[in-house]
C-alpha cells in the first residue's frame, strides 16, 4: 500500500470537553465526504493520538493516502477560525512514518442500546410488533444484559435532520493488517469497514 498522511489538531483552551469538540471536528469532515461540491471521495480516517481510558484526549488526527484531500480538510472555515481565536494549534500535513503499528477505532452503533433511553424505546417498538401479531409481550425476553468494552463518545448533531445525537468509539490494538476503509465519520464499523491508522501518539510531539 501507498505512502499515508496526516494532520493533528491539538485542543489549546485548559479546560475542555473532548467530546464536543471532537464530535465537531468528525461533523466537518462528514460534511466534506457526504458534500456534492467536492472531489473527497473517502479514505481518510480518524484519530486519537492521546486517547486514555479516561477520554479521547485533547487532540485528534486525520489520516489519508491522498495528500491534497487532507489539505482541503485542513481549510474548513471552522478549522480556520478555531485557529484564528486561538482555540486549536494545527499542524501541517505529513508523511506518516514507516514502521508504526496500526491500531483501529471504529463506531460500534450497538452499545446504545445498552443504555436506558434506548432500551425503552426498543422495548416499545417490541411491544407494538408483538400486539400486532396479536401475541402476549413478554419484557424479559428483550432485556438480555451485555457487556460492552471499553469506548468514548463523540457528540454530534445532524444538520439535515436537525438532532443530536452520540457516537460511540472503541479503540482495537495490535492490528495485524492495514485497511483505509473508512465510514463517512471517519471509523471502522463492527462489520463492513476494518479501516485502521497509525498509532500517531508514537510520532506527535503532543505531551
Amino acid at each position: 500500500m501507498g505512502k499515508r498522511f496526516y494532520f493533528f489538531i491539538r485542543y489549546l483552551p485548559d479546560d475542555v470537553d473532548d467530546g464536543l469538540l471532537a464530535g465537531r471536528c468528525i461533523s466537518i469532515l462528514h460534511g466534506v465526504l457526504s458534500s456534492e461540491q467536492n472531489d473527497i471521495d473517502g479514505g481518510i480516517g480518524v484519530a486519537f493520538p492521546q486517547w486514555c481510558k479516561e477520554s479521547l484526549g485533547r487532540s485528534i488526527a486525520f489520516v489519508s493516502e491522498n495528500q491534497q484531500h487532507l489539505e482541503q480538510l485542513k481549510q474548513q472555515q471552522y478549522f480556520k477560525v478555531m485557529k484564528a481565536d486561538n482555540l486549536f494549534d494545527i499542524s501541517t500535513v505529513k508523511a506518516v512514518p514507516t514502521n508504526v503499528p496500526e491500531i483501529r477505532f471504529k463506531r460500534n452503533q450497538g452499545i446504545a442500546k445498552c443504555f436506558a433511553g434506548e432500551k425503552r424505546r426498543r422495548l416499545a417498538r417490541a411491544k407494538r410488533r408483538a400486539e400486532a401479531r396479536g401475541e402476549a409481550f413478554n419484557p424479559q425476553l428483550c432485556e438480555l444484559e451485555r457487556e460492552v468494552d471499553h469506548f468514548h463518545r463523540a457528540f454530534m448533531t445532524s444538520k439535515s435532520k436537525e438532532t443530536k445525537f452520540l457516537l460511540h468509539i472503541q479503540k482495537d490494538i495490535n492490528i495485524a493488517q492495514r485497511s483505509s476503509q473508512y465510514s463517512q465519520y471517519g471509523f471502522a464499523t463492527n462489520d463492513e469497514l476494518e479501516g485502521t491508522v497509525p498509532d500517531l501518539k508514537i510520532v506527535i510531539p503532543l505531551f
